[in-house]
């Protein structure tokens, strides 16, 4: 039976948790993109407003991005522990951004705010952090509070946009909404 884009979307209704990524994409399935475009598997073409997971800087399928995945996955994919090119490219990120000193790697954007929310409230002292009503900033608890809310909020108490999140995540945050004119 060929793949089709609906039997694609009864696929991930079935084996994808909220039947997506979690992504605001609808029933948006992509099947390869180019740069700054993307084509879904009807061959529609869209520009990529997302743009999220590596291609924001270079776009999708750049040839040197393409040219130095396939000399590595030659050498290994995923190593766990300390590897050559990872050390390189921290190198390169301290010679070019002048205030840094060091940098830490994560695997999700999720991952990589919890950690700057750890360092803050080290840093600080304070608990409390201001998140922006609709600001998208990782899957974690916090993170989750107020992200697209069901009803208003009472300003500046946060609202979770899900079951299972602590209630001590809203005592510590303060929402807050940027007026538009």
């Amino acid at each position: 039976m060929p793949i089709t884009p609906n039997s694609l979307q009864e696929k991930a209704q079935r084996y994808l948790a909220g039947g997506s990524f979690g992504n605001p994409t609808g029933d948006l399935i992509l099947s390869k993109g180019s740069g700054s475009r993307v084509w879904d598997s009807q061959g529609r073409e869209y520009v990529d407003y997302l743009l999220g997971s590596g291609p924001m800087l270079l776009g999708h399928s750049h040839p040197a991005v393409v040219a130095a995945v396939e000399d590595q996955l030659s050498r290994g994919s995923t190593f766990f522990a300390m590897n050559e090119p990872a050390i390189l490219l921290a190198e390169e990120i301290v010679g070019a951004v002048s205030s840094v000193d060091q940098v830490r790697f994560t695997s999700t954007g999720t991952e990589a705010t919890s950690y700057a929310l750890r360092i803050a409230r080290a840093a600080t002292g304070h608990e409390k952090i201001l998140k922006f009503e609709g600001g998208y900033h990782g899957m974690h608890d916090y993170a989750l509070m107020s992200l697209r809310p069901s009803r208003t909020a009472d300003y500046p108490v946060p609202i979770p946009d899900t079951r299972g999140i602590p209630q001590g995540c809203g005592r510590h945050r303060i929402t807050g909404s940027v007026q538009r004119s």
